[in-house]
C-alpha cells in the first residue's frame, strides 16, 4: 500500500521547490500538498492544493491549518519542504496526537551562513525521521553546520521531464523569439533569478568581451534595473524579461551558460541538458556532481570572465564539440528523470518503516 502523504511549503511561487512538490502531488493521488500562505505570483499552471489565506510570512493560523489536515488525513508521512513549513513540522511532531513520520526536504537553505537555521536542524534531529539532500555536498552541509547523523540523510536529485523538456519539443517553439533576431548570430543564453548568486553579471562582463555573439537573458529579480542599464550600453547584450516558458528562450540560443556562485541542483541544468543544448558551467559544489568537463558541458571557474569567453568563443567555432555536448548532455539528462526521483524518494520513505 502506498503511504499518505502531506507536503507543506512556505508558498507556491514559482521555484525548483515548489516544481517538485507539485509535479508530487499531479503523479501521486495519495500526496496531498498545503501552502501555509498566500501569495499573488503563484504558479498558474498548479492549483491543486490548500493554503491558508494569510499573506503573512508568519501567521499561527498556518499551524492550525496543518495541524487540522494531520488529525482529518491521518498522513503516514508529513514532509516539509522549506524553512517556515519545517518550523510547523517541528511544532506538528511536538503536539499532535498522530503518529507520523516527519521528513524534512533540503533545497539549499542549509547553504547559507545561517546559524539559527543550523541550530533548529540539529534541536529538530530527534524529532526528524528523514532529511532529503539534493546533492552530496548539501547532504556534507547537514552533516558539518547542523550535525545531522549520515543515517538520517538520504541524497536524491532533482529531475527533468523528458516528456516537456526534449530536442523535438523545443520546435515547436522555435518561432516565439527568432523572428526578432537574426538567426545566423551565434546565441547564448541565461534564463534564472537575477540575484547575486546567480552569477548574471558573469555573462553580461563575457558580453563586453565577446565579438559577433549575441546574449539572451531572461529572468526576474533584484538585479533588473541594473540589467536593463547594461543593455541599452552593450549593443549584444538583450534583456528579454521573464518569460512564462523558459523553452521559448532555449529554441533561440546555440548554448547556454549557468554561471552560479552557488547552486544546491538547479533544475534548469538538467532542462538545458535534456533538450539537447550545449553547456557552460561554472565549476562550483553540486554542480560539479551533475557534469563532467569537456565530455557533457564545458567547465570554468567561477567568476573568471576571461575563460567564460574563452569557452565561449571554443563552443561557437567547434561544431563538433556542440554537437558532442549536446548528445552527452541528454545521455546526462536521462539519469535525472522523475522516475528516476519517485523510485528514490519511495525507497527513502519505505526505509522509515524499517
Amino acid at each position: 500500500m502506498e503511504d499518505n502523504v502531506l507536503h507543506v511549503i512556505d508558498n507556491m511561487c514559482l521555484g525548483g521547490a515548489q516544481r517538485i512538490v507539485s509535479t508530487l502531488v499531479k503523479n501521486n493521488s495519495n500526496h496531498k500538498l498545503h501552502s501555509i500562505r498566500k501569495v499573488e505570483d503563484s504558479m498558474g499552471d498548479f492549483n491543486d492544493y490548500t493554503v491558508t489565506g494569510s499573506p503573512s510570512r508568519y501567521n499561527f493560523r498556518s499551524f492550525i491549518d496543518v495541524w487540522k489536515k494531520v488529525r482529518e488525513e491521518n498522513p503516514e508521512i508529513v514532509h516539509c519542504h522549506l524553512i517556515k513549513s519545517k518550523m510547523i513540522g517541528i511544532l506538528l511532531k511536538i503536539v499532535s496526537i498522530r503518529d507520523f513520520k516527519l521528513v524534512f526536504h533540503e533545497h539549499g537553505h542549509v547553504w547559507k551562513e545561517n546559524r539559527k537555521y543550523n541550530k533548529i536542524l540539529n534541536y529538530a534531529s530527534r524529532l526528524v525521521d528523514c532529511h532529503i539532500a539534493v546533492s552530496e555536498y548539501t547532504a556534507k552541509l547537514l552533516k558539518e553546520n547542523a550535525e545531522i547523523p549520515e543515517d538520517k540523510i538520504n541524497v536524491i536529485y532533482n529531475f527533468v521531464d523528458r516528456e516537456e523538456y526534449n530536442p523535438e519539443i523545443l520546435e515547436s517553439f522555435e518561432s516565439d523569439l527568432s523572428q526578432d533576431f537574426d538567426q545566423e548570430l551565434f546565441t547564448v543564453g541565461f534564463g534564472g533569478r537575477l540575484e547575486e548568486r546567480k552569477g548574471w553579471r558573469t555573462i553580461v562582463s563575457a558580453a563586453e568581451r565577446t565579438e559577433d555573439v549575441r546574449f539572451l537573458i531572461s529572468g526576474s529579480g533584484t538585479g533588473e534595473k541594473e540589467l536593463e542599464k547594461k543593455t541599452e550600453e552593450i549593443d549584444n547584450l538583450h534583456y528579454l524579461g521573464f518569460i512564462d516558458d523558459v523553452r521559448s528562450l532555449f529554441a533561440s540560443i546555440d548554448c547556454f551558460v549557468l554561471p552560479s556562485e552557488w547552486d544546491p541542483s538547479p533544475m534548469i541544468l538538467y532542462e538545458v541538458q535534456s533538450c539537447g543544448i550545449p553547456l557552460i558551467c561554472a565549476d562550483v559544489h553540486s554542480i560539479d556532481e551533475l557534469v563532467e568537463d569537456k565530455e557533457n558541458a564545458l567547465v570554468y571557474s567561477f567568476n573568471d570572465i576571461e575563460k567564460l569567453a574563452e569557452k565561449i568563443e571554443e563552443i561557437k567555432r567547434d561544431e563538433e564539440l556542440r554537437r558532442q555536448l549536446s548528445e552527452e548532455g541528454i545521455s546526462n539528462a536521462e539519469k535525472y528523470t522523475y522516475n528516476v526521483f519517485q523510485e528514490s524518494l519511495n525507497q527513502a520513505y519505505s526505509s522509515l518503516k524499517d
